[in-house]
């Protein structure tokens, strides 16, 4: 997995999507790119990634495609 393109694809994207994204990797790899998105974003992703277990499971569903697309 490219992180560092991964990162810069998902600033493109809300700051919810962006957290079931990384919610649905690896944790290694969620870290990694974590670790290379801006500072000021990394708090908010944290906290929204421990509430994704509210989310519809449709919305996961197409979160899951976008990411498909994104690490492909």
């Amino acid at each position: 997995m490219d992180y560092r393109r991964t990162a810069k694809e998902l600033l493109n994207e809300h700051p919810q999507t962006i957290a079931v994204a990384l919610s649905r990797l690896p944790a290694e790899h969620a870290g990694e790119i974590l670790k290379l998105l801006p500072g000021f974003i990394q708090a908010d992703l944290v906290n929204r990634i421990v509430q994704t277990d509210q989310l519809p499971t449709v919305v996961v569903e197409e979160i899951d495609r976008l990411l498909d697309r994104l690490i492909r």
